[in-house]
């Protein structure tokens, strides 16, 4: 008995202890502080990235890191450390990626911000992730607090760290080619060699003439070079650049003390011919280098400074890669931050004929002047020349000075581009007037107009100006054929100023007159006036026979020509291959009047005494006889041909040389 109870009365203080825990249980407690929200850290952040992106390392220093960021790194990392990195790197276009989390904002935690930074450096595109932590801290007693960064040198580049040293491995790439429509190299890669001596094995007063001579250098250079401060008996010393000529080369290696290391250069084998096509490279200059920041160039690199090459730089170039290397001091060991691989850079083929162009040039016999020849029925181009010209091999691996001032002083101006710029065209002119005449319905070309008498004018008001004709004996009636045959341009006054209103204007603007062609080389717009328009009726009647402001350029002559074969269409120019066929202009007139037009030009070459079907002009000034040829060969007849000669009159031979087969 005794046993059951001490048990019973266990169970009953076990009950009470039950009960009294659950009263416990039952009674309020205070309840717990709240965590205190405070303001957006976005503002801030945003702030911050702006300033990070702009390079603004003083402003970020002084308002926005943590006090512990401060203490840690100073102004000795964060400011003048990034700055040198930056400019040893060329580190630009930081483009920073960034997304803030969900509400709330708690005082006592910190604000983490996931990146994505990427930024263009000597070694190509840069990108990492990081997350930036923003604390709040409060700026001085009773006042409110703000958001501050976190920050270490691994925002500037991946696992830095404080002490760490940073080197470069730049790799560099292969410069793309331009070849010409049948794979023909006209700007490429060849070997050379870097031309050097090292001073202690180099006897300056016997051999620094003849060095000299072989790499087209004055011996003055050759002292400068080798009287630098740097300069010590045992270093090299690099000297010029040879291209891979071995009677050359065994000359230069006959010279004790000469040394040569192999490298690439640039090669145009096709020289002056194609030189205001390809343009050339050069050194980048510091105009340049500031415009390209953040593209990853930096001092002695090579750039397009003319041409194509200037052009299609970026596709040309390639991509540059290489490594960035972080020697870890604190480890004793050396990693790599960033490894970018090199791409070669893209071929650009062009729709010219190489062979067709040298060949051109060559008749030219540098003579100031240019020439176009198209494919009607495609917009190729075929040959776009200019003369005289440079050389584009006097500027690899650079020009002296002396030659570019020969250059510069050249009365024939071989920098000009005169396929770019425009000239008047005299009665070339009158086979387009036609075709607008005839689209408008104003001109029969069967119907004759009796003419008589060398000039003309329409109303007496026009007082002493009148319209003058080459040719007044041709018997009347003088129809579109005759015309065309003998240049009449009494007979287009008459026809330009029979159409109605601006007929007249607007059919030269179908043709492309006062719009610049949409084409790779920048080539100034064909223009009926320089103001655009006819400011009298007057200078309208001569216009049809490209006189008063007229001026066409070379291309678009051919281009205007080409309609004739292809029935009123004209193709837009295309100089690069892949470029998708488009057509400018269709209908300009229809087949019938077409062929009315060849039929007249036809007979205006015969007239001229050459084979080829088309126009020629001669405009007489004082600086000589500007010679003109516009039209194509009947027996091809897939090229359309323009060429103008600034004192020559014979265009015509050159346009026969274009379709010989010599």
């Amino acid at each position: 008995m005794g046993k059951s109870k001490l048990w019973m009365i266990g169970v009953g203080a076990a009950l009470t202890l039950a009960a009294c825990a659950d009263e416990e249980a039952e009674t309020p407690t205070p309840e717990e502080a709240e965590p205190e929200t405070v303001a957006s850290p976005e503002p801030r952040a945003q702030k911050f990235m702006d300033l990070w992106q702009a390079g603004e390392y003083d402003t970020l220093y002084d308002e926005f890191l943590t006090e512990r960021t401060k203490s840690a790194f100073g102004e000795e990392i964060f400011i003048d450390w990034q700055e040198e990195l930056d400019e040893q790197l060329s580190l630009s276009e930081r483009d920073i990626d960034w997304q803030l989390g969900e509400e709330p904002w708690l005082k006592n935690e910190p604000a983490d911000i996931p990146l994505t930074i990427a930024m263009e450096s000597v070694v190509g595109e840069i990108e990492f992730a990081k997350t930036l932590s923003f604390v709040y801290e409060e700026t001085e007693e009773g006042a409110e607090g703000e958001w501050f960064a976190e920050w270490d040198p691994s925002f500037i580049l991946p696992n830095l760290s404080k002490n760490d040293n940073v080197f470069v491995q730049v790799s560099e790439t292969e410069r793309g080619e331009i070849v010409d429509r049948n794979g023909k190299v006209v700007a490429g890669n060849t070997d050379a060699y870097e031309i050097g001596v090292v001073p202690g094995n180099f006897d300056r007063d016997d051999y620094t003439e003849r060095l000299a001579e072989l790499l087209d250098m004055s011996a003055a250079d050759i002292d400068a070079e080798l009287d630098k401060p740097w300069v010590e008996p045992h270093h090299y010393v690099p000297l010029g650049t040879v291209g891979p000529d071995r009677e050359t080369l065994n000359r230069l290696f006959a010279i004790p003390g000469t040394k040569r290391t192999k490298v690439t250069m640039r090669d145009y084998p096709y020289g002056e011919s194609l030189a205001h096509l390809t343009g050339y490279i050069a050194p980048i200059t510091a105009e340049q280098l500031e415009e390209r920041s953040g593209q990853g160039y930096g001092q002695g690199d090579v750039i397009g400074r003319e041409g194509l090459e200037e052009i299609f730089e970026t596709e040309l170039r390639g991509k540059r890669g290489g490594k960035i290397l972080i020697e870890k001091t604190a480890q004793n060991e050396t990693i790599t931050a960033i490894d970018n691989s090199t791409a070669a850079g893209d071929t650009i083929k062009l729709t010219i004929d190489a062979d067709l162009q040298r060949k051109v040039y060559r008749e030219m016999d540098d003579a100031p002047g240019t020439a176009a020849a198209v494919d009607p029925y495609t917009g190729e181009t075929h040959v776009l020349v200019s003369s005289p010209a440079y050389d584009p091999n006097d500027f690899i691996p650079g020009i002296k000075q002396s030659r570019f001032q020969q250059l510069v002083d050249d009365p024939g101006q071989p920098f000009f581009n005169r396929s770019a710029a425009t000239y008047p065209p005299s009665y070339v002119m009158q086979p387009v007037t036609a075709a607008v005449a005839m689209k408008q319905g104003t001109l029969d070309p069967a119907e004759g107009i009796d003419i008589d008498g060398e000039t003309w004018q329409k109303y007496a008001s026009w007082n002493d100006f009148r319209i003058t004709r080459p040719n007044p004996g041709v018997k009347n009636p003088i129809d579109l054929e005759k015309a065309l045959i003998h240049s009449d341009s009494i007979y287009f006054a008459i026809q330009a100023t029979n159409m109605p209103d601006d007929s007249f204007l607007t059919g030269l603007s179908e043709f492309g007159f006062g719009t610049a062609l949409d084409y790779p080389v920048p080539l100034s717009a064909s223009q009926i006036s320089e103001s655009g328009a006819f400011g009298s009726e007057g200078q309208l009647a001569s216009s049809a026979s490209g006189e008063s402001q007229v001026r066409l350029n070379i291309l678009h002559t051919a281009s205007m020509y080409g309609t004739f074969l292809a029935d009123g269409e004209m193709k837009k120019p295309i100089l690069i291959s892949d470029t998708e066929e488009e057509s400018l202009k269709q209908e300009l007139f229809n087949a019938e009047q077409a062929e009315l037009i060849r039929t007249a030009l036809v007979e205006a070459g015969e007239e001229d005494g050459h084979e080829l079907v088309g126009k020629t002009a001669v405009l007489k000034s004082d600086k000589g006889n500007m010679g003109w040829f516009a039209g194509y060969d009947p027996k091809v007849g897939n090229l359309s041909v323009a060429v103008m000669m600034e004192d020559e009159e014979d265009a015509a031979a050159i346009a026969e040389a274009l379709f010989s087969d010599d």
